[in-house]
């Protein structure tokens, strides 16, 4: 077990530290942080799609959705800059801030043409229903870090979170492919306590920065609530994926990626630390990571079969 850890952080540091330029871009980017977006819009508009993955408004969505995590994410960036110098400055050493490798104006300039990119590729799709909700989720982005701050408000930042990893990735889904409303709600019901968890763990893990630089997250506001309400979040994610399943059975396709948060945050609760949330979240990300590449694998090669499949099974 312990040459498994070590093993993981290694591979952790070395993406971290590689000064090659895609690396470097990636980073600035913060393209780690799309992936959980990427797991919900792939399963769900493959699905919408009759798992045709080479439908080019599915391959453009996925851009789209790409490029608003980029700028939220570089908005954020730009205005943590005082708390990241704090951070710096108090020795917390595994804070990843990119002040450390970027300049402000790296960093805004990242922003503007990132967000320029995906106003393109919204206009290139031309979906009315598709537009709105990037547009809607772009601007809730920007008032969730400034002028508003919602990311410093108990319960309001995780929620909003929850939205941005699970809800719009469907509902984007839903308005781009049409896709029936029935599937629409089972897979948001069956998604959205484990990403309310997953986003309650990385608040957990980073709650001895947040208390050093004074923000106020769900974890610091929970303290040691924070273990009970992972118990209950566990709960009602079971609960509610038996529900999803009542309603639609096609959420047995996020089954592997639901399956992962809900056992490791499970593993968590039962030897729980902010040390084991920090490392049960590079677990989450490992884990999903290796399932979303068998996945797309797996559709790549045997798309045809897949949709005929889906056909047979749930008439789409």
């Amino acid at each position: 077990m312990v040459d498994k850890i070590d093993r993981t952080l290694k591979n952790m540091q070395l993406l971290s530290n590689s000064k090659s330029s895609i690396a470097k871009f990636l980073r600035i980017q913060r393209s780690v942080a799309a992936l959980p977006l990427f797991i919900i819009y792939t399963v769900v508009g493959l699905y919408f799609t009759g798992f045709n993955f080479f439908h080019v408004p599915y391959l453009l969505g996925a851009l789209a959705i790409y490029l608003l995590s980029g700028a939220v994410n570089g908005y954020n960036n730009i205005f943590d800059v005082e708390e990241d110098k704090l951070a710096i400055s108090s020795g917390i050493a595994k804070a990843n801030y990119l002040l450390k490798e970027f300049t402000l104006r790296q960093i805004k300039w990242n922003f503007i043409l990132t967000s320029i990119a995906l106003a393109c590729v919204v206009f290139i799709l031309g979906n009315l229903g598709f537009a709105v909700v990037y547009t809607i989720t772009y601007a809730l982005g920007i008032i969730y870090t400034k002028p508003i701050r919602l990311k410093n408000r108990p319960l309001i930042g995780t929620s909003f979170n929850t939205y941005g990893f699970s809800i719009f990735p469907i509902l984007s889904c839903f308005f781009l492919f049409n896709g029936p409303l029935r599937a629409t709600i089972a897979f948001s019901i069956a998604t959205i306590f484990p990403t309310f968890a997953s986003c309650l763990i990385a608040e957990i893990a980073d709650r001895e920065i947040d208390k050093k630089i004074g923000t106020r997250t769900t974890a610091c506001w929970l303290g040691t609530r924070a273990k009970t309400v992972i118990k209950a979040v566990l709960v009602l994610s079971v609960a509610f994926y038996i529900v999803a399943l009542f309603i639609d059975w096609v959420v047995i396709l996020v089954t592997p990626f639901m399956g992962v948060i809900i056992y490791q945050v499970y593993k968590l609760y039962m030897d729980f630390t902010d040390k084991k949330a920090d490392f049960t979240l590079l677990k989450i990300g490992a884990n999903l990571s290796k399932v979303l590449f068998v996945y797309v694998i797996v559709v790549i090669i045997l798309h045809e079969t897949a949709a005929q499949l889906l056909t047979n099974i749930f008439n789409i």
